[in-house]
Formats: C-alpha cells, sequence, structure tokens
C-alpha cells in the first residue's frame, strides 16, 4: 500500500523590514528594489509600499518566499540595497495531491488547512491543532536595532515540544476515485453539491470523505476572500432533509418492537388521511398498490407503507411517537456522533416528549421529512444497523506519532437478530427493484441499501428545528 502524504510542511521565509530607520527615500529605495524581486504589480505593489510607508519597529512584508526569491532578497540586501529588511524562517503548511474535481486538493474538506499565523482551521487540522504544532521554543534575549539578539543575551526558557505527526484512515486511492465520481455527478446532474462517505461499520474508520465544490487548501487566502462557506463541510455541518433512508430506521423500530416482520402484508392505499382528515400522507407516484409485505413496501419507498407501521408503534400517537424518537436515539440521530474533526454541526430532532407530535409528524418522520440530519450521522446509524448491533463513532486518524488510536468499543443499540434482519431487508431493496439491481450488483459481494430523495431544510421554516 505504501505512506501517502495529504500533507506536509515547506521550508519558506518570511520577509520582513523596520520602516521606522529608514529615511523616505531609503524606503521607496526598498520598495523599488522589493517589486522587482517580488514580480509585484498595481494593488500588490502599492500595498508593499504602503507597509513601508509606516513607521513600524517591526513589518511584514510578504510570506511563504521560497528559496529562489529568498536568495534574490539575500543577495540584494549582501549589497546593501535593502537595509532592516530580514528574512526569518516561515515554514508552510503544503497540500501535494490534487483533488478528483477541478480546482481543488486531495480531502480539502477532511484535512482543513493552515492559516498565515500557523493555527489549524476546520477539519483535521482544527482539531488536532495542538497535536500536530506541539510547543514553541521560548527564548528571552536582547536586541539590536535591526532586530538580531545580542550575543551572549539569550535565554532559554523552554525548549519546546516537537508536534507530532499524524496517520489517518482515509485510504488515499479510493480518496481519489470518491472525488472524480462526486465531481462526475455533480457535473452531469447540475447539482448544487454532492458529498458522500465511505465508512467501516464496525471500527467507524472513514476510508473516504468528500463533497464537491471543494477548494484548494494551499490556496486558503483566495477562497476565504471569494466564498468561505467552501470551508464548511457538509458532510458533518450541514444537515439535510433525508428523505426516505430514513424508513430503515423505522424499519429498526417496528422490529425492535415485533410490530412487523418482513413479510408482514400491509395496505398501501393511495392516500392516508391522518388527524381526523386535516391531513394526509400519500406516496410519490399517488397510487395505491394495495396489499404487499413490509419487505417489499420498504423496498419500492412507499410512504403509507412506512407510515401506517410507525402508527403501529405504539398504542397511541404519544406512544408511537416516542417509540420512533427512542430508536432514533439509539442510533445517535439526537446528537453529535464525536468523528474527530472540527465543525460538527446537527440539528437534534423535535423530541415528542418535548414537543408531541401530531399524526402528520409522526407519518412524515416515519419517511424522512420534516427531520435534518447530517450524511454522517446516517452513515454512523446505518453502520449500527448492518455490524451486529454496535453504535460505533466515526474517526479518521489512526494514530498521533508513534501512539495508535484504537477504537473505542461500540455500545450495543440494536440486538443482533434485529440487526441481521435489518441487513436481509436492505439486500432485499437492491434485488427486488430492476433499476436497483442492475447498477448495484457486485459479483462476488453482498450488496444492500436504501434509496431516498433528499430535500433542501429550511431552518427557518421549520423553526431552527
Amino acid at each position: 500500500t505504501g505512506l501517502t502524504i495529504l500533507a506536509t510542511d515547506l521550508e519558506r521565509s518570511r520577509l520582513t523590514a523596520s520602516p521606522h530607520q529608514l529615511t523616505p527615500l531609503q524606503r521607496s529605495a526598498v520598495a523599488d528594489e522589493l517589486t522587482a524581486i517580488l514580480g509585484l504589480e498595481g494593488s500588490a505593489a502599492a500595498g508593499l509600499r504602503r507597509k513601508l510607508a509606516t513607521d513600524a519597529w517591526y513589518q511584514v512584508l510578504a510570506d511563504g518566499l521560497d528559496e529562489s526569491v529568498a536568495s534574490r532578497v539575500r543577495e540584494a540586501a549582501g549589497a546593501g540595497r535593502l537595509p532592516t529588511v530580514l528574512l526569518e524562517p516561515h515554514p508552510i503548511r503544503s497540500y501535494p495531491l490534487a483533488g478528483g474535481g477541478h480546482d481543488s486538493s486531495l480531502a480539502a474538506h477532511l484535512l482543513g488547512f493552515v492559516n498565515g499565523e500557523g493555527k489549524g482551521q476546520y477539519g483535521v487540522e482544527e482539531a488536532y491543532q495542538a497535536d500536530l504544532a506541539g510547543e514553541p521554543r521560548v527564548v528571552l534575549a536582547q536586541r539590536d536595532a535591526s532586530g538580531q539578539p545580542l550575543y551572549g543575551s539569550e535565554q532559554v526558557l523552554s525548549e519546546g515540544i516537537q508536534g507530532s505527526d499524524l496517520s489517518l484512515t482515509i485510504h488515499a486511492g479510493l480518496q481519489v476515485k470518491l472525488e472524480e465520481e462526486i465531481f462526475s455527478t455533480w457535473v452531469a446532474d447540475r447539482a448544487k453539491k454532492v458529498s458522500a462517505v465511505v465508512m467501516d461499520p464496525y471500527t467507524g474508520e472513514i476510508y473516504a470523505q468528500a463533497s464537491y465544490p471543494s477548494y484548494d487548501a494551499n490556496d486558503f487566502r483566495a477562497v476565504a476572500d471569494e466564498d468561505p462557506g467552501r470551508f464548511v463541510d457538509p458532510v458533518v455541518a450541514e444537515p439535510y432533509e433525508p428523505g426516505s433512508v430514513m424508513k430503515m430506521m423505522t424499519a429498526a423500530a417496528a422490529y425492535q418492537r415485533g410490530v412487523v416482520t418482513a413479510t408482514t402484508k400491509v395496505n398501501d392505499t393511495k392516500i392516508l388521511p391522518l388527524d381526523g382528515g386535516r391531513a394526509s400522507v400519500r406516496d410519490a407516484d399517488r397510487v395505491g398498490r394495495g396489499l404487499m409485505t413490509f419487505e417489499d413496501g420498504i423496498a419500492r419507498s412507499r410512504n403509507v407503507v412506512a407510515a401506517r407501521v410507525a402508527l403501529k408503534l405504539g398504542k397511541t400517537t404519544k406512544s408511537a411517537s416516542l417509540a420512533l424518537y427512542d430508536t432514533w436515539a439509539q442510533l445517535g440521530l439526537d446528537r453529535k456522533t464525536g468523528i474527530d474533526v472540527a465543525g460538527e454541526r446537527v440539528l437534534p430532532p423535535k423530541d415528542p416528549a418535548i414537543s408531541p407530535w401530531k399524526e402528520i409528524d409522526l407519518a412524515n418522520r416515519s419517511f424522512g421529512q420534516s427531520v435534518a440530519l447530517t450524511p454522517i450521522q446516517i452513515a454512523t446509524a446505518y453502520s449500527a444497523m448492518v455490524n451486529g448491533g454496535f453504535l460505533v463513532a466515526p474517526r479518521v486518524v489512526s494514530a498521533v506519532g508513534e501512539r495508535r488510536l484504537v477504537s473505542a468499543p461500540g455500545r450495543r443499540v440494536l440486538s443482533e437478530t434485529d440487526s441481521a434482519r435489518l441487513v436481509d431487508l436492505m439486500e432485499h431493496v437492491v434485488s427486488t427493484v430492476d433499476l436497483y439491481r442492475d447498477r448495484t450488483q457486485v459479483r462476488g459481494y453482498v450488496v444492500g441499501g436504501k434509496t431516498g430523495t433528499a430535500q433542501i431544510w429550511d431552518s427557518k421554516a421549520n423553526g431552527g428545528r
């Protein structure tokens, strides 16, 4: 497999000066020299002149100079053309691999980036800032007018701690392939956004995770100026209305309580009146298919079937609502997953114990409407349904330096029997419907799943929930 470097430090230089010690004529000459060396024009050249026009004792003129430019600065300074100008070591984070989509670096959302001040922002970079950065060496010293420490005056207050490398659970080849696929989907479907996550249901390890539009972490400043919203990772921070993938959670609740089996017949009527006829739900095709087995109702994603079963979870609407919500909570849908990246955000569903649901609320939520979840919440819940019934925490980092991180044992939330039934149901979904079977079956593998038509969640229209 080998080692793939997703992020590394490059040795660069910071350009500084002491304008306070320069005459106006010297400032102009230094500006002319540096403008030529740095190849600045227009507003960039004007910005450099403004920095030199101050009375500051210490002014940062430029960051991230590579060695070829730095050597030209040294040459000019050695010839006396750049008085008070100094070069300081200033490593920068580099993300060397191109992403699978246009103008992006690999795993940009997952990794985040390091800003000009050396602080991790978003993703793994922010979550593991303390481990990556370590602690700086602290030295007390007297300095001369040019900023150089006086010989013999240095006193080391702290030797500092070297930052640690991180090893990730990401499979680079799979990450590239996933990014290529979601970029192709984004183009083909003219989508606003496309997101995907590949997770080991037994350990919680993330093998690949991506969204598009993405960004180039090496050029984060330009992104910050144009659209800083692109830094936010939709997989962990943008809840959406998941639609019919939630029917599997309804199935889990029904299996737990013995309400139905796979072969229980449920009447798929054209319309299901609710709340005394004041509301109703129907299927997307607005056609009633009559009596069908529960497993066929889920495979063909019948809203009426899911709603009827949800209503049977309790003797009253309140008890049925509490039963469905209880299964959601067991599957972690009422809280953050705890994935080890920065910025995870959730919108906890309305708790029927606090805000009672009507029949229409229960029905809609049984097939994934009027509730908002993130893709990582859904992936985590599905993992529990297929791994024997254990809720595991998703994670991205496998080691900090030499210290291996071991996955915490999952908490049992479903019985092994119910998990096996849910696996059978997911297999039934993709083997029963011709369209799914033709596009999902892989020779030598067991494939299962559940389709869902997502809607855009409007938190304002839905009371912040």
